[in-house]
């Protein structure tokens, strides 16, 4: 990510799933720099940029077959496009 728009990662704010919650997270955090922070337990409206990001990916995804006329069962592949999308789509704090 921060080779790929030139920024540093100075801040990171996630839940607190055990992906997050392991040594090997914690050195890459360490040596990389960057503070990580978890927002609190069961209260997702205190990570509200994430919350809307993951509630805007299946929005985009429902358009991508609606405009081309795909049939339903290309709804995975609409998740999993809508998904890249977002993630090249850089964004500002």
């Amino acid at each position: 990510m921060e080779k790929k728009h030139d920024r540093t990662i100075k801040k990171l704010v996630s839940d607190r799933g055990g992906e997050f919650l392991n040594s090997q997270f914690k050195e890459l955090a360490d040596s990389s720099g960057f503070q990580h922070i978890f927002s609190p337990s069961y209260t997702p409206q205190h990570n509200g940029f994430a919350e809307r990001a993951n509630w805007t990916i299946p929005e985009k995804a429902e358009c991508l077959p609606n405009s081309s006329n795909l049939p339903k069962p290309y709804w995975d592949e609409a998740i999993n496009t809508a998904t890249i999308l977002s993630n090249l789509i850089p964004t500002q704090s």
